[in-house]
C-alpha cells in the first residue's frame, strides 16, 4: 500500500481483522479492517486471495487466473474509463499466485445474479463495456501482451476438453427440468464449440468474459466491474451477449437486444470507434454462445454450492435460449 500511495510512506500497520465475503468460485474474497499507527493507510481493503478450495485453487492457477487479473490493474486500468476497484496493492507470493489488495467499495450494494435487472441498470452496465471497449479497438497491443486469455479466433481445445468433460460429469443434475430444445442446443454447443471458436473474427478490442451480475457493484448511476481474471482480447460482442444472456429474462431480452446493440454501436462511435451496425448485430448473434462457453467449463471443477448449482442451472438455460433465439447453430459449421 506504500507502495501506491495508499499509506502514507512511514506508515505502520498496527492490526488487520479480515472476514470473508461474496461468492467468488476461482478465489476467496477478504474485507480486511486495517488499523494504522497515526491513522496513515485506508480503514478497510478488500483482499482477493487464492481459493482455500483445492481444485478450484488447481483451476484458477492452471489458467494463470490470479497473475492475469493483478497484470490487468497493474498495466490496463489507467488507460480505461471503466469504473473498477481502486488498487491498493499487490503482494507476490513464493507459489507465484498473487493477492489483491483493492479499494473497499462495501458502501456499493451486489445483485442477486438470479433475479433479471431493469433496463435502467442494463443500460448502465452496457455504457461501461463500451468505456472499457473503445480505447483498445483494434490496437495491436493486445496480441503482443502474452498473459491475456483468448477464447475467440484460436484453436481451444483444452476449454473444449475442459467443456465436455464438465457436461459429461454435470448434465443430469444441471439440466434437469430443461425443456428437450434447450438440453439439445447445450449438447449441439458442447459438440461443436471448437470450430465455432477458431472461426469467430471481426473486430477485437479487451474483453472481460465474465461480464454478468455477479462481477459488479452497484450505486446510485454507478456500476463498478469487479473480478477480471479472465480478462483477454477478441470479439468486443461477446461481452455484450453475455451480459444480455445473464442479466434479462429472456423474453425480455429478445424484444430489447436489437435496440441494445444500436445503442452500443451509437455509444462506441461517439467514442472514436466505426462499427457498422449490421456487422455489429451479426456479431451480437454469432457470439450468442458466450454464455455456454464460460459456464459450461467449470461446472466440473469448481467448488460445489447450492448457490453455485442455482446460477449454472438458470444461466446455462438462459445462454441455450438466447443461441436459439438468434438462429446461433448457423455459426456452429
Amino acid at each position: 500500500m506504500r507502495a501506491s500511495g495508499a499509506a502514507a510512506p512511514q506508515a505502520v500497520l498496527r492490526r488487520v481483522e479480515a472476514r470473508p465475503i461474496g461468492n467468488g468460485l476461482m478465489a476467496d474474497t477478504l474485507l480486511l479492517a486495517l488499523e494504522w499507527r497515526e491513522g496513515a493507510g485506508p480503514a478497510s481493503a478488500v483482499a482477493k486471495v487464492p481459493s482455500t478450495d483445492e481444485a478450484a485453487a488447481r483451476t484458477a492457477a492452471s489458467l494463470g487466473a490470479y497473475e492475469r487479473e493483478a497484470s490487468f490493474y497493474l498495466e490496463f486500468v489507467g488507460e480505461s474509463d471503466i469504473d473498477v476497484p481502486a488498487l491498493l496493492g499487490v503482494i507476490e507470493s513464493s507459489t507465484g499466485a498473487p493477492t489483491l489488495l483493492l479499494e473497499d467499495l462495501s458502501a456499493l450494494s451486489a445483485r442477486d445474479q438470479l433475479e433479471p435487472v431493469g433496463l435502467d441498470v442494463l443500460e448502465q452496465m452496457r455504457a461501461q463495456l463500451a468505456a472499457l471497449q473503445a480505447p483498445f479497438w483494434g490496437s495491436a497491443r493486445l496480441a503482443e501482451t502474452p498473459w491475456l486469455h483468448r477464447r475467440l479466433g484460436v484453436p481451444i481445445p483444452g476449454i473444449v476438453e475442459r467443456m465436455q468433460g464438465s457436461w459429461a460429469k454435470t448434465r443430469d443434475y444441471l439440466a434437469d427440468g430443461y425443456d428437450d430444445e434447450e438440453r439439445a442446443q447445450i449438447d449441439r454447443f458442447v459438440a461443436g464449440a471448437g470450430g465455432w471458436a477458431e472461426r469467430v473474427g471481426g473486430p477485437v478490442s479487451l474483453v472481460h468474459h465474465d461480464y454478468r451480475i455477479d462481477n459488479m457493484l452497484f450505486g446510485p448511476d454507478r456500476v463498478v466491474v469487479l473480478d477480471w481474471q479472465t480478462v483477454g482480447w477478441g470479439a468486443p460482442m461477446f461481452d455484450l451477449a453475455y451480459a444480455m444472456a445473464t442479466s434479462l429474462a429472456p423474453e425480455t431480452r429478445a424484444l430489447v437486444e436489437r435496440d441494445v446493440v444500436r445503442t452500443h454501436v451509437a455509444d462506441l462511435f461517439a467514442r472514436g470507434v466505426e462499427f457498422d451496425v449490421d456487422e455489429a448485430w451479426r456479431a451480437y448473434r454469432e457470439a450468442a454462445f458466450a454464455t455456454l462457453l464460460m459456464l459450461v467449463p467449470p461446472t466440473g471443477s469448481v467448488k460445489r454450492t447450492e448457490r453455485g448449482d442455482q446460477v449454472f442451472r438458470d444461466l446455462l438455460r438462459r445462454g441455450a435460449r438466447i443461441a436459439l433465439d438468434l438462429g446461433a447453430d448457423e455459426f456452429l459449421g
